[in-house]
């Protein structure tokens, strides 16, 4: 469910084509950009929008072939960077 805020946040993404600056979306709804953030934040953690790029967010499942792909290839290797530093550490005798 989402806040009041959320919804207008949605309202302003939408009407700018489905992708936005933190900077437009705090100047519409007349909040700091730190506010802001905070609103995005927990819109992201609930999966409502996605981040495109540094100071950008989309709506969540707007994403761009190429996007999804980065995705995908960024959370395998974070699996198997820990999987490899996992194994690493069983083999070592000490700290």
């Amino acid at each position: 469910m989402t806040t009041p805020d959320e919804n207008k946040v949605l309202k302003i993404i939408k009407d700018a084509g489905g992708e936005c600056t933190i900077g437009r979306i705090a100047k519409k709804m007349g909040i700091s950009p730190n506010y802001t953030r905070v609103i995005l934040r927990s819109m992201g953690e609930n999966d409502v929008i996605d981040v495109v790029s540094h100071g950008q967010v989309r709506i969540a499942g707007k994403s761009s072939p190429r996007q999804e792909k980065r995705t995908e290839r960024s959370n395998g290797m974070k699996s198997n960077g820990l999987e490899r530093y996992l194994e690493d550490r069983a083999k070592w005798s000490s700290f």
